[in-house]
């Protein structure tokens, strides 16, 4: 049986997938390092290069004040976690969201913590901000596993994020978790 070329190039070109599942944990060394759990929102959006240095340049801090808009701009999904909300959030690659920032041809997902900072907090490489560089897949969506930490966030390999699964609630090494790109 013999496919049609145009039906070849419509599943190869439908088949490219921008979209990513991201997984976002609740570690429990957070319940330990407060002693009283403080609500974190994490803010997670495809973004372009220039809406990634935009927010580097401004700073957690300064993003996560009322009223900067930044957040109504990227149009975010945010996950809360707190002394009642400590479950996994997950946002599928399948939701419209993805179809709207896909309008502007995103280049990173962008992960942001409103953690207090650390002592020697540095904005440009504060570690409350990820940026996952986007990579084209055929057919299938990527997958993005995000811990979030007392002082960090991480994304998680996808053997440590099994391992966390089966019931590895250890911290994370530095071995299983890979770490943000220096800003270009």
């Amino acid at each position: 049986m013999r496919i049609p070329l145009i039906i070849i190039l419509a599943l190869v070109f439908n088949g490219c997938v921008n979209q990513y599942k991201v997984r976002v944990d609740f570690s429990p060394v957070l319940r330990e390092h407060f002693a009283e759990l403080p609500t974190i929102e994490v803010d997670i959006a495809a973004v372009t290069d220039g809406e990634a240095d935009e927010v580097k340049q401004m700073g957690v801090e300064e993003y996560f004040t009322p009223g900067s808009g930044i957040r109504e701009k990227l149009q975010v999904q945010t996950c809360f976690f707190s002394r009642e909300e400590q479950h996994s959030f997950v946002l599928p690659s399948r939701v419209p969201i993805w179809q709207t920032w896909l309008l502007k041809d995103p280049t990173n997902v962008l992960v942001i913590a409103s953690l207090p900072p650390g002592p020697s907090t540095n904005p440009q490489s504060d570690p409350r901000l990820l940026t996952v560089t986007m990579k084209r897949s055929f057919i299938m969506a990527r997958n993005i596993y995000i811990l979030v930490e007392s002082d960090r966030i991480v994304q998680l390999t996808s053997s440590a994020f099994r391992a966390r699964r089966s019931g590895d609630d250890s911290p994370v090494s530095t071995e299983q978790w890979i770490e943000p790109r220096p800003s270009r």
